[in-house]
């Protein structure tokens, strides 16, 4: 007898032994327990994950003649042993990658009025269905929606996005979860037990990281690097191209000490080594990971802020790696992350250097005279940041309008804000009065606001918001006002605020 390869072998032959998706089976053991088992259901996930076997499972549940506590296959009745073997007629698999057209469809169709040859119930699973065409899908709905009593449809996905809507409403969806490193060490454990495996449980762990969550292919990966019964951390490293838990925590505990010589040693040690260094990043980066959402828990964000910029600056790096020089870019990363960050020069002592570099007669004279300015304005510059923040008074804020009004960046506001003057201090609130509506609506506009408000707040630290009214104006008669001589003054201020603010010209006819 042909032998039969591990993930086959140890294939789930009941619910116990279904591993990783306890949400599903329980919902799935519920409805063979109450008997209200869907006639249609789209089973969706990542490869490896169990689609297929929980099919087969509710495919043997659904026929056997001898269920256990009304839900568990008991794996002995003719029915059981068919499905077990591949042989029962009234299981139907189809692969939708080879049988994806409308003609397979029809003939489908043409074929499920027929009761089942031996069995209680014709169950048809249909395997990477999102492989069908659209015409073959239009073709299957109205047989999903109303099947024959006989007659059940299990779908299986990996890319469910590509199943239209009208096929997915009509099913009972579940999406099957990548299988966690624990739950996958464990089984693995348990069939290297079974096979008389002498298996390192630091290979096993390996083996649970590299396979991102899929079981048959840790369980192919178990068969396949077994040599004479044995299974070896550094046999499975060599093969996968997979470093050491402590290398990776080595290399992080160097970034996060600025040792910059030891992490670019590390690097170059894992090149040396023949290490896949594009997997290695991404075991890195997804150590990187688990570290931040601990410290998130933990509520310490300035480790989480500092986790945030290594993983930034490695996923740089993954985009980066070029066959030719693979280790260049990590070395790249390891040295940004590690680096001191030159101090940043302020933009007025630059400017005031690059102003000082002009040819003299008397260069030690031209360098004395740029030392002393550089340092007035570092001077200066430190008597500002050192100078205690002013209480928010009506009083203060009045003196300091002027300065308010030139650190505002926005020309419209900067226009309507000379018409306006602060009235009233209350607490943070803070109330300015205009002229006329059209720049009280202007300042009060979001943006606006916002920036008068930041600037308050730098200039005084302390919070504000800023509320508007209009001031209200005197109405005098024409004879008072001198009869309509300054009408054509006044028109012309208009005109001329206006093209200041919206930047226009007079264009005469």
């Amino acid at each position: 007898m042909a032998e039969v390869s591990l993930y086959r072998k140890y294939r789930p032959h009941n619910f116990d032994n279904l591993v990783g998706q306890d949400n599903i089976k329980t919902t799935l053991i519920n409805a063979l327990k109450l008997n209200h088992v869907s006639h249609a259901y789209l089973f969706a996930g990542p490869r490896g994950t169990g689609k297929t076997s929980t099919a087969r499972l509710l495919a043997k549940a659904l026929n056997c003649t001898n269920l256990g506590d009304g839900y568990e296959p008991c794996n002995e009745c003719e029915f059981c042993s068919d499905i077990n073997e591949g042989r029962l007629i009234d299981l139907i698999e189809i692969d939708a990658a080879s049988n994806r057209g409308i003609d397979e469809v029809r003939d489908l169709k043409e074929k499920i009025s027929f009761a089942p040859s031996r069995s209680k119930y014709k169950i048809y699973i249909i395997d990477e269905v999102h492989m069908m065409t659209k015409e073959a899908f239009n073709a299957l709905l109205k047989t999903l929606e109303e099947p024959p009593d006989h007659a059940y449809f299990i779908l299986a996905t990996t890319e469910v996005h590509k199943i239209p809507e009208t096929i997915i409403s009509r099913c009972q969806r579940f999406d099957f979860k990548r299988i966690g490193k624990k739950a996958l060490m464990t089984r693995l454990s348990f069939i290297a037990q079974k096979e008389n495996i002498e298996a390192d449980d630091n290979a096993l762990e390996l083996i649970s990281r590299y396979v991102d969550g899929g079981l048959r292919d840790a369980v192919g990966l178990l068969e396949q690097l077994t040599i004479d019964n044995k299974l070896t951390i550094e046999h499975v490293q060599d093969i996968l191209g997979i470093s050491s838990g402590n290398l990776l925590d080595t290399l992080l505990e160097s970034l996060l000490s600025n040792n910059t010589k030891e992490s670019l040693r590390i690097v170059n040690e894992l090149h040396s080594q023949g290490s896949d260094l594009r997997q290695f990043l991404h075991e890195f980066v997804d150590l990187v990971r688990e570290k931040m959402i601990d410290s998130v828990h933990k509520d310490e964000f300035e480790q989480v802020n500092l986790y945030m910029r290594i993983i930034n600056i490695l996923q740089e790096a993954q985009l980066k790696i070029d066959p030719d020089i693979p280790q260049l870019p990590l070395e790249m990363a390891v040295i940004k992350i590690t680096a001191p960050i030159p101090a940043e020069i302020p933009a007025e002592i630059e400017k005031s250097k690059k102003e000082e570099i002009v040819p003299s007669k008397d260069s030690k004279v031209a360098n004395t005279e740029s030392a002393k300015k550089i340092e007035k304005i570092k001077q200066k510059k430190e008597d500002t940041e050192n100078e205690p923040p002013l209480p928010l008074t009506i009083a203060y804020l009045k003196e300091k309008w002027p300065r308010i009004t030139e650190r505002v960046k926005r020309p419209s506001l900067k226009m309507s804000l000379r018409s306006s003057e602060p009235v009233l201090v209350e607490g943070i609130n803070v109330t300015l009065q205009f002229t006329t509506k059209f720049h009280k609506d202007k300042v009060m506009e979001h943006d606006n606001r916002t920036e008068l408000e930041e600037i308050i707040k730098e200039i005084f630290n302390s919070p504000v918001k800023v509320s508007t009214t209009v001031k209200e104006l005197e109405i005098k008669s024409v004879v008072e006002d001198g009869g309509s001589t300054n009408g054509a003054t006044d028109g012309e201020n208009i005109e001329d605020q206006a093209l200041e603010i919206f930047g226009g010209e007079i264009v005469e006819d």
